[in-house]
């Protein structure tokens, strides 16, 4: 099988992990408080990440991320900020809608790159911005006062992760992308345990079929969909895989409809296409505006030597 072939099926295979999500998400919520359903998504992200960590007999990535603690604890901060807000944009408005809505996690990331990293704009990429923007204005006239919260909320998430791409693509020219994404789901789940405690919001007595969703939504969301991501990135351009990905609301509307029964609303399929759209073109042209780099496919060796012992 030739690279471009594999680097669609890897990305397909990403999208649909990610399409699933929040499907669980919201199934999970319809037994537990926003910030059980947190705790136990991120408690079985980590489980499984630790599972693999030492399943293959490669717990140098412990080192790591016991050597980088404060980078990746202010990752994890971040992502657990991000994870709250966008549960309760699942729970408030459904998972179509937020996983439209969190597309705009590529537009501010291709913004931050702007700002922060002295990147291109071109007209295209002007002209897909303002189409996502028009998307959002036809989601949010769906039920102007609920869906204006969700989609706030939804949209701070988004800012958040965002935040977390731009420090990402700094962090991981030290830290392997694996080691990121263990450690991320480590610190998450620490931050939104403590969050849950000190507010006496930790659900004890959790139905077992909230366990069940949150073993499928950790399993899909946090751990295969990113193996998959970067299965992906090996084999083909980081554009166009942003660009395909933009299947995943569209996927997790049907799954939506499948699962939950949750047909789409009109506004949320033309909102949500133009959003699509929007991000598509972004995706596309930002190959084109950016400048050409030598890309690394090593996702897994350290950069440099690890030393130090586990205590």
């Amino acid at each position: 099988m030739g690279g471009k072939r594999k680097g669609v099926l890897f990305t397909v295979l990403a999208s649909l992990m990610f399409g699933l999500s929040p499907v669980f998400t919201k199934l999970v919520l319809d037994y537990a408080n926003i910030e059980t359903a947190n705790v136990l998504l991120a408690a079985f992200a980590s489980v499984f990440f630790l599972a693999y960590f030492l399943a293959s007999k490669k717990t140098w990535h412990l080192l790591i991320i016991k050597s980088n603690w404060r980078k990746i604890g202010l990752l994890g901060l971040l992502d657990a900020a991000g994870s709250l807000l966008f549960a309760y944009g699942v729970l408030i408005s459904g998972p179509t809608s937020a996983a439209f809505i969190i597309q705009f996690t590529t537009i501010f990331s291709i913004l931050f790159g702007i700002v922060f990293l002295a990147e291109r704009f071109s007209k295209w990429e002007i002209l897909g911005v303002l189409t996502a923007l028009g998307g959002l204005f036809f989601l949010a006239c769906g039920n102007a006062q609920v869906e204006l919260v969700s989609t706030v909320a939804v949209l701070t998430a988004a800012l958040l992760f965002a935040t977390v791409n731009l420090f990402s693509k700094y962090f991981v020219q030290n830290i392997p992308p694996f080691s990121l994404a263990g450690g991320r789901a480590f610190f998450i789940f620490l931050y939104l345990a403590g969050y849950a405690l000190i507010l006496g919001k930790l659900e004890t007595a959790v139905p077992a079929a909230a366990v069940a969703y949150s073993v499928l939504g950790a399993l899909t969301g946090m751990v295969l969909s990113f193996v998959f991501f970067f299965k992906a990135l090996e084999t083909w351009e980081i554009s166009k895989t942003a660009a395909l990905r933009t299947m995943e609301p569209f996927l997790t509307a049907v799954f939506s409809l499948a699962l939950l029964s949750l047909a789409p609303t009109v506004n949320q399929l033309a909102g949500g296409a133009l959003i699509v759209v929007g991000v598509a073109v972004l995706s596309l042209t930002r190959e084109k505006t950016s400048r050409p780099k030598k890309e690394t496919t090593d996702f897994e060796k350290p950069s440099q030597p690890v030393t130090g012992t586990l205590k």
